[in-house]
């Protein structure tokens, strides 16, 4: 089951949200996420937050759909985020697209990407999506398909990712340990075939698609 939740982050280009959008099964709003669905005259299923950083008139907008809201205080320990994340399991989601979730806010963006970790240990597939980045966080070998010249990193979230070969990359590696305090030398690597793989034995590894 797969759920699109939208969190509050500068989107400036929707070109590319149409494709992560396709097959979902629940829309999901995070406080001023609701701008971004009002902004492509998407009706969400679910709205969460406190509600701080929305405007009224668009809030005031959805109220009148008799969306299914849950407001929550200003003060709690979860961000708006993790609440869309947990309503999204509650309905049985096991494919997340997160969007609005990088921008501005280094620390909500990497707190985001950290909130990956929780829910691949959970058997979730989560990616942290906007319009130049896709972030991905796995734990075992995967093949991913693009274009010749793509853009991909591969770094480890673990103190040591075991074993990675990169195949179908124009600088390949062959079983190669990755350290997380140790040289980032698989960051900005291509796709020299329109397959790739990414193997290795142990550990979990962001793979992170991007564009300039």
């Amino acid at each position: 089951m797969k759920a699109v939740i939208f969190a509050g982050a500068k989107i400036s280009n929707y070109a590319f949200c149409k494709e992560y959008l396709e097959g979902a099964h629940v829309l999901i709003c995070c406080d001023g996420g609701l701008h971004h669905t009002k902004a492509l005259g998407l009706m969400p299923d679910y709205i969460v937050g406190d509600f701080d950083s929305v405007s009224q008139e668009v809030l005031d907008y959805y109220k009148e759909k008799g969306i299914p809201i849950r407001q929550f205080p200003a003060r709690k320990d979860e961000t708006d985020m993790q609440l869309g994340i947990a309503l999204a399991l509650e309905k049985g989601a096991t494919d997340l697209i997160l969007l609005g979730g990088l921008g501005s806010r280094f620390d909500h963006s990497l707190a985001n990407a950290h909130l990956l970790l929780g829910l691949l240990k959970k058997g979730i597939r989560a990616r942290l999506v906007d319009e130049n980045n896709s972030v991905e966080l796995v734990n075992r070998p995967i093949t991913i398909h693009g274009k010749i010249g793509d853009l991909v990193s591969t770094i480890p979230l673990s103190m040591m990712v075991k074993g990675i070969t990169l195949t179908g990359f124009e600088y390949p590696l062959i079983n190669r340990d990755l350290a997380l305090d140790d040289d980032m030398v698989a960051v900005s690597n291509v796709l020299a075939k329109e397959e790739a793989t990414i193997d290795f034995t142990e550990g979990y590894l962001y793979v992170i698609r991007s564009k300039d």
